[in-house]
């Protein structure tokens, strides 16, 4: 379609729209837009209906039309009419609205006002896109003549200043044989000026080059300093990587180490407040020397037997008593025998290894030994097994863990008397990580240790959970830090988190009340509201 055409029938369009809405506008008009009704005023004579009298008035008064509104009209004689009922006016006849189309024909006028506007509005913005696309072709085509005309300029800039050097040159040699001929200058001379230009002019063309190569000097250079400094960078993090990756692995060796020089140790003291990690501890170094091979005796009056597994428990304070009383003469026969079988004391430990009769190695744990002597334990007994374990009793096969609150002679024997420079003197590990305000575990599988007379270093940071059950370190043996909630269980058939896990697949989905009372039941310690949330995450609820 013709741009010509377009716009006849655009206009043509809209001429059709604009009369239709001035032919619906006039259908829209009316004469009488309301119904009406017609009445008549006919006032009875006093002399009757068919007397003259009456006559003359129906034909004064009853033949003159009134018109009042149909709602006036039906409202007659009701509260607040204006038309009262009487029997002079009577009712002549309806006369409806003349004109019942009229809103049809007022919504067609909207309509087709609606259509010119559109038909407006659309014209306009095609019209903007065509002007918009014209004024585009014309900045194109400008910019080609432009670029046309400045080539041609160029060209001819460049033509006349060749054409002004060939001519300055031709002027230059006609002078010059003018100034040869006339006697002013020698042949010599001028070629002798002529090679003085000639190497002027090839020496400003080598120090431009000269800069140049400069600039691309200095640019190679700023790039290879970067390059540098980019590999220093990289080198660096590489190293702080590798440095940090060797870091962690020997952290976890002084770990290893720490806990290895603890138990070798014949008699060792564990001192903290409630919740400092003691009892985990303990826990752990049961569970490395039964891997080793010891028997393991816990004397501990407060604790269940039932709960232990693959240890002796001594509860009871008669039972406790009787090996309180058996110890001495256990030790004196193993000295006896030794001398019998003519094994050097530092041998005894490799005899007892081979397992000759024998009854082995011994790893006794006096748990919450500040308690004793209140459960009605012989406080002359005790006292004399804490005389024996100070000795050197580690060269006949055994080895004492004290565990107390306090590492006070006085608060562990009442009887204990001359002995207070041993038990200074002897190692001692300090649990140090501190408990919460109502004895809550301040974290996890983590206890802050430090160890008298054998590392008197900072306090360590110990995994105490997640530990390698092999003596054979490897990175691969340890569990994962993250792990945070596995720990050593003092159930009697498996670790707690194995024991909490087949509680919650029972359960279905506890609770974190329940879990909590849970972990406290099954381990004897709380949780504070960080270990809860671990657990929690650790257990997928």
């Amino acid at each position: 379609m013709s741009k010509g055409v377009g716009a006849a029938v655009e206009l043509g369009t809209i001429g059709v729209l604009f009369l239709l809405a001035v032919f619906c506008t006039l259908f829209s008009l009316s004469k009488q837009p309301y119904d009406l009704v017609e009445v008549r005023f006919c006032p009875p004579s006093a002399n009757g209906h068919n007397t003259p009298e009456q006559k003359k008035l129906d034909l004064e008064y009853c033949s003159v039309p009134r018109f009042i509104l149909r709602e006036e009209w039906d409202m007659r004689g009701l509260f607040g009419s204006r038309i009262p009922e009487r029997e002079d006016v009577q009712f002549k006849r309806l006369l409806p609205t003349d004109n019942p189309n009229q809103h049809w024909a007022l919504t067609g006028t909207a309509i087709s006002l609606g259509a010119i506007s559109l038909v407006i509005y659309t014209r306009n913005s095609l019209l903007q896109s065509k002007y918009y696309s014209w004024l585009e072709d014309i900045k194109t085509t400008n910019f080609e003549l432009w670029q046309d005309k400045k080539s041609q300029r160029d060209l001819k800039t460049v033509a006349t200043q060749l054409n002004t050097q060939f001519k300055a040159d031709i002027y230059s040699a006609v002078d010059n044989q003018n100034r040869v001929e006339a006697g002013l200058i020698s042949t010599e001379r001028l070629v002798q000026q002529q090679q003085m230009q000639d190497n002027l002019g090839m020496t400003q063309y080598e120090l431009i080059i000269a800069e140049l190569r400069k600039k691309i000097a200095e640019e190679r250079l700023g790039e290879a300093k970067a390059d540098k400094e980019k590999q220093k960078v990289l080198g660096d993090k590489e190293q702080n990587s590798v440095f940090n990756s060797k870091s962690n692995k020997l952290e976890l060796e002084e770990q290893y180490q720490w806990i290895n020089k603890l138990l070798k140790l014949p008699f060792r003291v564990l001192s903290g407040e409630q919740g400092s990690g003691k009892s985990t501890l303990e826990r752990l170094m049961i569970r490395l020397l039964k891997d080793d091979g010891w028997h393991i005796v816990i004397i501990n009056p407060e604790t269940n037997p039932a709960v232990w597994s693959g240890v002796q428990v001594l509860a009871d304070a008669d039972e406790i008593n009787t090996f309180f009383e058996a110890f001495p003469q256990t030790i004196r026969d193993r000295q006896q025998q030794a001398r019998r079988l003519g094994i050097d004391e530092d041998d005894y430990l490799d005899h007892i290894k081979d397992k000759s009769g024998l009854e082995g190695k011994v790893a006794i744990f006096l748990m919450e030994s500040n308690t004793y002597e209140v459960h009605g334990v012989d406080a002359d007994l005790w006292a004399d097994l804490l005389k024996q374990s100070l000795t050197n009793i580690r060269k006949w096969g055994y080895t004492v863990c004290l565990t107390a609150h306090s590492d006070n002679q006085t608060s562990i024997s009442s009887k204990l008397q001359g002995f207070s420079k041993l038990i200074d003197s002897s190692p001692r590990v300090d649990c140090i990580a501190k408990a919460g305000s109502n004895g809550e575990a301040i974290s996890i599988g983590k206890a802050l240790l430090k160890m008298k007379g054998v590392n008197d270093k900072n306090p360590v940071e110990v995994e105490l959970y997640n530990y390698p059950k092999s003596k054979n370190f490897s990175s691969e043996s340890v569990a994962s830090p993250s792990v945070q909630t596995k720990q050593q269980s003092t159930v009697s058939n498996g670790d707690w988190h194995e024991e909490i896990k087949k509680w919650v697949s029972e359960v279905g989905r506890p609770s974190s009340v329940n879990v909590k009372a849970k972990w406290e039941e099954l381990t004897g310690h709380r949780l504070n509201d960080e270990g809860l949330r671990e657990l929690m995450k650790y257990l997928g609820l």
